[in-house]
């Protein structure tokens, strides 16, 4: 699990992990900006470090402790629903809608 300490003030505070082609982030909610409203430079970070995202899927949970998915689509980013209340079950119904 890697552990992101904002480096801009008010920066989004958070940890992700890369499981497989899953990169999933969690919002760690300590007063900062939330990852929801930081996610272009929070996937810029996650970047930085893992190099280029294409390939990979990006899960987050937020800070109201739902995970949903992101992706990015011509430079654009895009939320959509999952959901769901813990990793595993956003992990497995982000495959189903992969496949």
């Amino acid at each position: 699990m890697n552990s992101r300490k904002p480096n801009r003030p008010f920066a989004a505070d958070y940890t992700y992990t890369v499981e497989r082609n899953i990169i999933a982030i969690v919002d760690l909610d300590l007063g900062n900006r939330s990852v929801t409203n930081d996610i272009d430079y929070v996937l810029a970070d996650i970047c930085a470090e893992v190099g280029d995202l294409s390939g990979y899927s990006v899960i987050y949970k937020d800070s109201m402790g739902r995970w949903d998915g992101v992706r990015i689509v011509n430079n654009s980013v895009q939320f959509y629903g999952l959901g769901e209340a813990d990793k595993k079950s956003a992990m497995s119904r982000l495959l189903h809608l992969l496949d």
